[in-house]
């Protein structure tokens, strides 16, 4: 029997209808306030859900977790960093014109290198073949290059800077270096230090004189602008900050392997073309007794350095930046500390001295006393430092038997080996950093140096 059907025995019509439509008002208060409840449950559930998904952050636990949060401020930086214009390639090949004729050389003759790239914006990225393509510039200024007919279709799609571009096609069954002497009558040309060994035998062939590239011209590129500095400057101070990303969160027991997949991450926050460029040497404790490294892969011990060489490139110009540092967490001998300080001082040494005019061997040599005093200078076998640009390791070249003098862009690097401590396996220290000569002095384009072997 139904409460109803009760209610209906138990008393009259009218009772049973007034009960009734209380009994169906009760049930359909509790349906609703059944489905109030659930609906706050199921919004509280949602509410919950949003918050551990997307408001409060998850607790970073890989080091390329804990990494990516310190360098959150640099991400994309590479689109506010211009290009080099137009304006600039064009005056780059008016210097280098002004170069030739003083030279009395007729022209400047490259294949797609450094050079090319530099004046103009024809890099070492075109796949080379037995094929000649030859990027020309004259002592007049005239632009012209030499290429196969059957590639002049692709080689259009090329980004060349010039103002006025002469073409000159050659036939497969023709002589490339012929038809070039044909078409411009040189008589004495300066051929980049790229080429390849056939280039210069093809074009001495034809009659035509070739000289090395000089070391003015080599100079052109060595003395950066304003706006190739920005680029510099920008992409070492960001490689310095992922270097310091992740110095703060490498610990004992990481691997080689596990830094670099981390320093990929976060140089790929940068843009697409920082990314793409990134290399690195990472050694621990005795690996870094080999300044380039050697067979590596073990995980990092208590007790010793960590040595990351690395750098990448943005618009063509690289960076290249070296910190030795101990990990978080871990300690290393005093005598090991003493020695980084010593580095520390070999570099100091090296930097003061940098300003224009003064000779590299000069500089390289201030740094080697400096190790050399204090007991290491047999194990100082690497030279100071190297020019920086669209090369990672360009004219000058920083030693101790070369006469030229400093201007443009240049890198420090040091490092002492040694297996006299009282440590079994030997280590290695080296600082780098990328510094602008100028005449009032040094100028850092990391932006800072290490402050410490505990602070890179």
């Amino acid at each position: 029997m139904t409460e109803e059907e009760a209610l209906l025995e138990n008393g009259d019509e009218a009772s049973w209808n007034h009960e009734v439509q209380m009994l169906r008002q009760r049930k359909q208060r509790s349906r609703t306030v059944a489905a109030i409840i659930l609906a706050r449950t199921l919004f509280a559930f949602f509410l919950f859900w949003l918050v551990f998904q997307y408001i409060l952050p998850s607790t970073p636990k890989t080091l390329t977790e804990k990494a990516r949060v310190e360098l959150k401020s640099h991400v994309l930086f590479e689109e506010g960093v211009p290009k080099i214009s137009r304006k600039e390639f064009l005056g780059r090949q008016k210097k280098l014109a002004t170069v030739l004729s003083k030279a009395g050389v007729d022209a400047f003759i490259a294949e797609p290198s450094p050079s090319t790239a530099y004046y103009t914006n024809v890099s070492s990225d075109f796949d080379l073949s037995e094929r000649p393509f030859l990027i020309i510039i004259t002592a007049t200024g005239e632009f012209a290059y030499l290429a196969p007919k059957f590639e002049l279709g692709r080689i259009a799609t090329l980004q060349m800077v010039s103002d006025k571009t002469k073409v000159i096609e050659w036939q497969e069954e023709e002589s490339p270096f012929g038809v070039l002497k044909k078409e411009m009558g040189f008589k004495s040309v300066m051929l980049d230090e790229h080429a390849r060994f056939f280039i210069a035998s093809g074009l001495k062939k034809t009659g035509m004189e070739v000289v090395d590239m000089s070391r003015e011209v080599q100079g052109l590129r060595a003395v950066k602008s304003h706006d190739e500095v920005m680029i510099l400057r920008a992409v070492n101070e960001f490689t310095l900050h992922v270097v310091q990303a992740l110095a703060k969160h490498i610990s004992v027991g990481d691997t080689a392997a596990d830094i670099m997949q981390a320093a990929r991450t976060l140089f790929n926050l940068g843009g697409t073309e920082v990314g793409d460029g990134v290399w690195a040497i990472i050694l621990f404790g005795e690996e870094a007794a080999n300044p380039h490294g050697g067979a590596n892969g073990r995980k990092l011990r208590e007790g010793e350095f960590v040595l990351i060489d690395i750098g990448t490139s943005l618009w063509g110009y690289g960076s290249d930046v070296t910190r030795t540092f101990v990990p978080q967490g871990s300690k290393v001998s005093e005598e090991l500390l003493g020695v980084w300080w010593t580095v520390y001082a070999a570099q100091t040494a090296a930097i003061m001295l940098m300003r224009n005019n003064k000779t590299c061997s000069v500089v390289d040599g201030a740094s080697r006393k400096v190790i050399a005093n204090s007991g290491f200078g047999e194990f100082y076998t690497h030279r100071l430092g190297h020019g920086l640009g669209l090369e990672m390791h360009e004219h000058p070249y920083l030693n101790g038997a070369n006469p030229e003098k400093l201007e443009g862009i240049y890198v420090t690097a040091k490092q002492a080996r040694t297996l006299k401590l009282k440590i079994e396996e030997g280590f290695g220290i080296r600082l780098e950093d990328p510094i602008l000569v100028t005449e009032e002095g040094p100028l850092l384009m990391t932006g800072a140096r290490a402050q410490g072997p505990y602070q890179p």
